[in-house]
């Protein structure tokens, strides 16, 4: 990769997938696009954005409704799932991408929960920034348990 690449935008995450050592994925706020994802399949010469970036699929509090500010964590699935990524994003949403992070949809049992605006807190009471869900680790040994903090 030569540079500068996507001058004047925060790149929040960038991360080479082992599973095929040659596609790169950012986590990366635009002036233009907003919060998105840009993938590389040539180590970083081209670069596409996803069609589909994260957004949540309906608002969270009656009293506001919850977009998407920023994309920040962009860990790979199971070693077994190939094109398998995942993303964290402020407001503390977890979403999964199964075309190599072209799409992505909400991971349903964290972003539709009940009990989500007890675990993550009152929107009115929010940074600007919002708090992002990060550090999202996938067990080796199941794909089906992972492990994220939110901040």
């Amino acid at each position: 990769m030569s540079g500068p690449a996507f001058l004047g935008h925060i790149v929040h995450h960038a991360v080479l997938d082992l599973r095929d050592r040659r596609t790169l994925l950012l986590a990366i706020r635009t002036g233009h696009l907003g919060p998105t994802a840009f993938r590389s399949t040539d180590f970083g010469e081209t670069w596409q954005e996803a069609a589909k970036p994260p957004a949540f699929s309906k608002p969270k509090d009656a009293r506001c409704s919850i977009v998407v500010e920023q994309v920040f964590w962009l860990p790979p699935g199971h070693a077994d799932e190939a094109g398998v990524w995942y993303a964290g994003t402020s407001p503390e949403g977890l979403f999964r991408s199964e075309d190599g992070g072209d799409t992505w949809r909400g991971v349903a049992r964290w972003n539709d929960h009940p009990k989500w605006i007890a675990w993550t807190g009152d929107m009115a009471q929010r940074n600007p920034d919002g708090s992002p869900v990060h550090s999202i680790l996938i067990d080796p040994r199941d794909p089906q348990h992972m492990y994220f903090a939110t901040g």
